[in-house]
C-alpha cells in the first residue's frame, strides 16, 4: 500500500518536472514557428507611405514636395454608427453611409491622407473606435503652376504623369512598415501618435529643373489672361534660352491643380500643349523657310522683288493674302508677312532638299526633351509634295509642328544658325548625393550660316519696328519677332473663322538670351490675328522679365 502511494508521488513529481521543463523551454528557447504564430496574434504590420524626393526649380525653389498627412480608420468592434456625422468633413457620401451601418471585422478604412489642419479637428474630438496613423502625401506649393510638366501622383505616391512619372524611379521611396500592438482578442491597442514617430527628415532623391519659377509665374499669368479673354480652346507658351536650349518657362492651358484631383478629370487639361499639340504654324515658319531659300540660293536680298496683288494661282490652288502689298523686296516679304512672296519662293525650292533642310531644323521628329508624351509633328515625305504643296509649306501650311519644335527652329536663327537640344532637367540626384543625370547645352549642327542668321535677325527686328509685330516694340530693347495667323484644316479643308494665333520673338537681338513663343488655339470673337491675340502676351511677359533681370 505504502509502496503504491510512493510510486504515485514519484510519477506526479516526474510529470511536474516535465511540465516545468517544457514551460522553461517555451519561454527561453521557443520554437520559431510557434513564436511567429504567437506574435502574429499580438502584432500587425501597417504600410505607411514615405516622403518622395523633391522637384525644385533652377534656384532651389520647391515645386513638388511631400508633406505630413493623416490616414483614419475605425475598429468596428468599438465604433458607434452615430459618430459618422462627426466625420462628414473628411469622408465621401458612400463612406458615410457605410459608417452609419453595421461594420464587420476589426478594420475599416475611413479617409486616406487627410491634410493636418482638417485631421487635427477630427483628432481633437477623440471619437471612440477611430484610429489614425501618420503618412505623407504629395503637395504642389504653387498649385496650378505648370501641372502638365510636373505631373501628379496616385494615392500611394507613385508618379502617374509628367516629371513625377518619368523620374519616379528616383523620387519614389518605398513605404515604411509600422508595427501595431493587439491584445489577446485581436483588438489593436496601441497606435502611433505624433510623438511616437517623427517625420522622416532623411535625404531623398531630387530633380532640379532649368525652370525659373519667377518667370514661370509671369508667363502663366499673361497666357491665362489671353486664354480666357479670347475664349480659346487651348494655349501654349515656351521660353527658351536660344544659345543653350534651357527651358526657362513652359505653360499650357487648359490646366489643373494637382492638389485637387477633381480638377484634372478633363483629358484636355492633362495635355502638355508645348510638346504634344501639333498644329500648322502659319507665318511663324516663314523665317525658317526664307533661311532655307537663302541657303539654297533660291532667294537673293539684292535681286529679288515681288509685286503682291493679294492672290496668286499655284497649280490647282489660289493662295490669298490679307491684302495687296504691292512692290516688295525680300526683306519686305518677311516684314509684311506676304504669302504671295513666300509662295513664289516656295515654288522655286526643290522638295527633296527642302524636306532635308526641315529635318535638320528638327521638324518631323521629337526634340528628346526629358518629358513624356512628346509628339513628333507631321512632315510629309518629298514624294507627296505635289502641286501647290511647296508653296503651302513656304507659308506654314501642310506641315504640323509642336510649339517646342518651332521655338527650337527659331532659336537657330537667333543664335547664329545652330540647332540646340532643348532640356528642362538641370540635374537629378540620388538620395546618396550622386548626380545620375545632368542636362547640358548641346549643339546638334549648323543649319544656316552666320550671315543668313544675321540677315534674318535684321528682317525680324524690322517686323517689330515697322511690320506686323509693332505691338511688342520697345525703344530701350532690340527685339526680333514674327507673327502668325494660321487657318485650321479639318478633313483636308480649311475652316472658316477657325485660327491659331501666334507670336515668336527673341531679345536682345545682338546677343539673345530669351526666346518666347506664344500660341493661342482657336480664339473666339472678332480678334484672331497673331499681332492682336498673341503679341500682347509676348510684350507683357518680356516687360516683366526685363524687370526681374535688373
Amino acid at each position: 500500500m505504502k509502496r503504491s502511494i510512493g510510486i504515485h508521488w514519484v510519477l506526479l513529481f516526474l510529470v511536474f518536472c516535465l511540465v516545468f521543463f517544457r514551460l522553461y523551454q517555451l519561454h527561453f528557447y521557443p520554437d520559431p514557428r510557434i513564436k511567429q504564430q504567437s506574435e502574429s496574434q499580438y502584432w500587425s504590420k501597417l504600410s505607411l507611405s514615405s516622403p518622395r524626393g523633391r522637384i525644385v526649380d533652377r534656384n532651389g525653389v520647391p515645386l513638388a514636395i511631400s508633406v505630413p498627412a493623416i490616414t483614419f480608420f475605425v475598429d468596428p468592434l468599438f465604433w458607434r454608427p452615430e459618430n459618422a456625422d462627426l466625420l462628414k468633413p473628411i469622408i465621401s457620401r458612400e463612406r458615410y453611409f457605410r459608417l452609419k451601418g453595421n461594420l464587420k471585422g476589426r478594420y475599416f478604412p475611413v479617409a486616406k491622407k487627410v491634410d493636418l489642419e482638417n485631421a487635427n479637428e477630427i483628432i481633437e474630438k477623440d471619437i471612440p473606435g477611430l484610429f489614425w496613423v501618420k503618412e505623407y502625401k504629395r503637395f504642389y506649393p504653387h498649385g496650378e503652376l505648370m501641372p502638365q510638366v510636373l505631373g501628379f501622383c496616385d494615392i500611394d505616391d507613385r508618379g502617374l504623369s509628367g516629371l513625377e512619372y518619368l523620374w519616379d524611379f528616383l523620387l519614389y521611396t518605398p513605404p515604411e512598415m509600422l508595427t501595431v500592438t493587439k491584445d489577446a482578442s485581436g483588438k489593436i491597442i496601441n497606435f502611433p501618435t505624433y510623438s511616437d514617430r517623427s517625420w522622416d527628415g532623411s535625404r531623398k532623391g531630387e530633380v532640379r529643373l532649368t525652370i525659373d519659377s519667377r518667370v514661370q509665374h509671369v508667363v502663366e499669368k499673361y497666357l491665362r489672361k489671353a486664354f480666357e479673354l479670347h475664349h480659346a480652346d487651348w494655349a501654349a507658351a515656351v521660353l527658351i534660352n536660344p544659345k543653350t536650349g534651357e527651358i526657362l518657362a513652359s505653360s499650357s492651358f487648359p490646366d489643373f491643380d494637382p492638389n485637387i484631383r477633381k480638377t484634372f478629370l478633363r483629358s484636355e487639361s492633362l495635355r502638355n500643349n508645348v510638346i504634344s499639340r501639333v498644329y500648322e504654324p502659319g507665318s511663324t515658319l516663314k523665317p525658317v523657310m526664307m533661311g532655307i531659300a537663302l541657303t539654297e540660293g533660291k532667294a537673293s536680298p539684292q535681286k529679288d522683288h515681288f509685286y503682291c496683288t493679294g492672290k496668286i494661282r499655284v497649280a490647282d490652288t489660289t493662295i490669298h493674302d490679307v491684302k495687296p502689298h504691292g512692290s516688295l523686296d525680300l526683306e519686305g516679304v518677311i516684314i509684311n508677312s506676304c504669302n504671295i512672296g513666300m509662295a513664289t519662293i516656295g515654288m522655286r525650292l526643290d522638295p527633296k532638299k527642302t524636306y532635308n533642310h526641315l529635318i535638320r531644323f528638327g521638324f518631323g521628329m521629337k526634340t528628346g526633351i526629358e518629358l513624356p508624351g512628346e509628339e513628333k509633328g507631321l512632315l510629309n515625305t518629298p514624294e507627296l509634295w505635289r502641286g501647290s504643296v511647296p508653296a503651302n509649306v513656304a507659308i506654314g501650311q501642310g506641315i504640323g509642328v509642336t510649339p517646342l519644335q518651332l521655338a527650337r527652329a527659331i532659336a537657330a536663327i537667333a543664335n547664329g544658325g545652330y540647332i540646340v537640344k532643348p532640356f528642362i532637367v538641370k540635374e537629378a540626384v540620388t538620395p546618396e548625393g550622386e548626380v545620375v543625370y545632368r542636362g547640358k547645352p548641346e549643339r546638334l549642327g549648323q543649319v544656316i550660316s552666320t550671315e543668313t542668321s544675321r540677315w534674318l535677325k535684321t528682317a525680324m527686328e524690322n517686323v517689330v519696328k515697322r511690320g506686323t509685330g509693332q505691338a511688342v516694340y520697345r525703344k530701350d530693347t532690340r527685339i526680333a519677332g514674327k507673327t502668325g495667323t494660321a487657318q485650321v484644316a479639318r478633313g483636308g479643308v480649311y475652316q472658316k473663322g477657325v485660327f491659331v494665333s501666334s507670336f515668336v520673338g527673341f531679345w536682345p537681338v545682338d546677343d539673345p538670351e530669351n526666346l518666347l513663343l506664344v500660341v493661342i488655339g482657336y480664339p473666339k470673337g472678332r480678334e484672331y490675328f497673331g499681332s492682336v491675340v498673341a503679341a500682347p502676351v509676348f510684350r507683357d511677359v518680356m516687360e516683366e522679365i526685363l524687370k526681374i533681370s535688373k
